[in-house]
């Protein structure tokens, strides 16, 4: 996961709630340092555990360690729902895997995980030359495509997951959980509303975070990177939908919150501002390509996401009608309207 700020470092220190979820916490190397995973317990059933830290060795000893603070094993944990295939949320599923616990993604994640690679290879070319890199810079997207695909079927292995669909509720030993479909930061995210102690909650992955809103990462460098902030304000009116009922949000990163509807408000004003800056960047430099555009908004960009967000940017306010893009030998240069 990165997040839409290169300098963010938030630290949520929240305390083991008291309603039935305890948070694991998990330090990793890029922003914003730290990534969450969530077990609900219950006296009469086995806990279940939502999304699964970081794939490194010290990722697997929290785990253990954060298991065993509360009296468990990985093979004591009932199941284990992931709510996007980002590898801070993936990385110990293989651990559960061995210890025989079912592990559960979204349908459409599993599909995704079956990709031809000459497919992604090709999306992956075609999407960086658009966006105005040449030679070398390409073929080090590619190479980080390839890579991100195998390292993500390593750690959820669609053979072994089971499925859960966009289309209805599904029930893991007697609790019920709503998959609600939130692109945007990843195409296939599911967040998931469901019922502890009586109180309606929300383990919303990446999809909404306080206090920062998530890159638009959605499909990275390929097909479908110029819907992804289309696709964000997509997820934003989903939530707004259950954000009324929801007494709080437990987040894949930042602190658990309680004020559902003020996050989703703050992250549409995100979203906003970062369409403005790109309009403005446009009106300022245009006709120029993503890349180029990239530049002038954040400087010298540090982190592929700042890209990422200047891409779907330029694809909302192009199919607004705010800009028009030129091609030049396979690139897209932006101009205002």
């Amino acid at each position: 996961m990165s997040d839409s700020r290169s300098d963010a470092n938030v630290s949520p220190e929240d305390p083991p709630t008291s309603d039935g979820v305890s948070r694991l916490h998990f330090e990793v190397d890029w922003p914003p340092k730290h990534a969450a995973a969530y077990l609900i317990e219950s006296p009469d059933r086995a806990p279940i555990l939502i999304d699964a830290g970081d794939p490194t060795d010290r990722g697997t000893e929290t785990m253990i360690d954060e298991l065993a603070a509360r009296g468990y094993e990985p093979a004591d944990v009932g199941a284990v729902i992931v709510t996007h295939p980002h590898t801070d949320h993936t990385g110990q599923v293989p651990l559960f895997v061995a210890a025989g616990v079912p592990v559960y993604a979204p349908d459409p994640v599993l599909e995704q995980l079956e990709r031809d690679e000459a497919d992604l290879v090709a999306g992956v070319r075609e999407v960086a030359r658009s966006a105005g890199l040449r030679g070398e810079a390409i073929e080090k997207q590619v190479d980080r495509a390839r890579d991100s695909l195998q390292r993500n079927r390593d750690l959820l292995d669609p053979d072994e997951a089971r499925p859960y669909s966009f289309d209805g509720v599904f029930s893991i030993d007697g609790r019920t959980f709503e998959p609600i479909h939130t692109p945007g930061h990843q195409i296939h995210h599911a967040s998931l509303g469901t019922v502890i102690d009586g109180d309606r909650v929300l383990f919303s992955g990446d999809a909404l975070i306080e206090p920062f809103r998530a890159a638009a990462l959605h499909v990275g460098l390929d097909h479908g990177a110029y819907e992804s902030i289309d696709a964000f304000y997509v997820a934003m009116d989903r939530l707004e939908s259950v954000a009324p009922a929801a007494e709080r949000a437990y987040p894949g990163h930042g602190p658990v919150f309680e004020d559902v509807e003020g996050v989703v408000h703050d992250t549409r004003y995100e979203l906003d501002t970062l369409v403005a800056d790109t309009l403005e960047a446009v009106r300022a430099a245009g006709p120029a390509t993503p890349v180029e555009l990239t530049r002038h908004r954040v400087g010298e960009s540090r982190h592929p996401a700042q890209l990422l967000d200047t891409i779907g940017a330029l694809g909302r306010l192009q199919s607004g009608g705010a800009i028009v893009r030129e091609r030049d030998d396979g690139m897209r240069y932006y101009r205002s309207a």
